[in-house]
């Protein structure tokens, strides 16, 4: 797309297409030009700098010893993989506990039919989460 530029108009409302396509026309301009630059003649390469001085080697240090294997684990897979799913065997069964402290909504005194529907819903709604 080639760079239009009259586009975007003053008072235009910005259109990203467009600024795209706008950017895009720049930049094919822009790498057209620049590959119709000249290479020049590559130039003297100058004289070679001057050696620094050698810095120190470092000295070697003794290497430490190497440590005892530690003692094999006391839990095997199995065991780690059974006691995982007894654990959230048991979280998955108790968890509808979670709303036993949430007491449900009297409704004896709402004359209100919204309300009553509302509070009815609620109380449907805790109630299912015990099961």
């Amino acid at each position: 797309m080639p760079f239009i530029p009259t586009e975007p108009q003053n008072g235009e409302d910005i259109d990203a297409d467009q600024l795209r396509n706008q950017f895009n026309g720049l930049h094919d301009e822009l790498h057209d030009e620049i590959t119709l630059i000249p290479k020049g003649d590559p130039g003297d390469p100058g004289l070679p700098g001057v050696k620094g001085d050698q810095g120190d080697s470092g000295g070697k240090g003794d290497k430490g010893d190497t440590g005892d294997a530690g003692t094999p684990g006391e839990v095997s897979a199995v065991q780690l993989s059974d006691g995982l799913t007894a654990t959230l065997t048991a979280a998955a069964a108790n968890s509808s506990g979670n709303t036993n402290g949430v007491g449900l909504i009297d409704t004896s005194g709402i004359t209100d039919p919204v309300q009553l529907m509302l509070a009815d819903k609620l109380n449907e709604l805790i109630t299912a989460q015990r099961r």
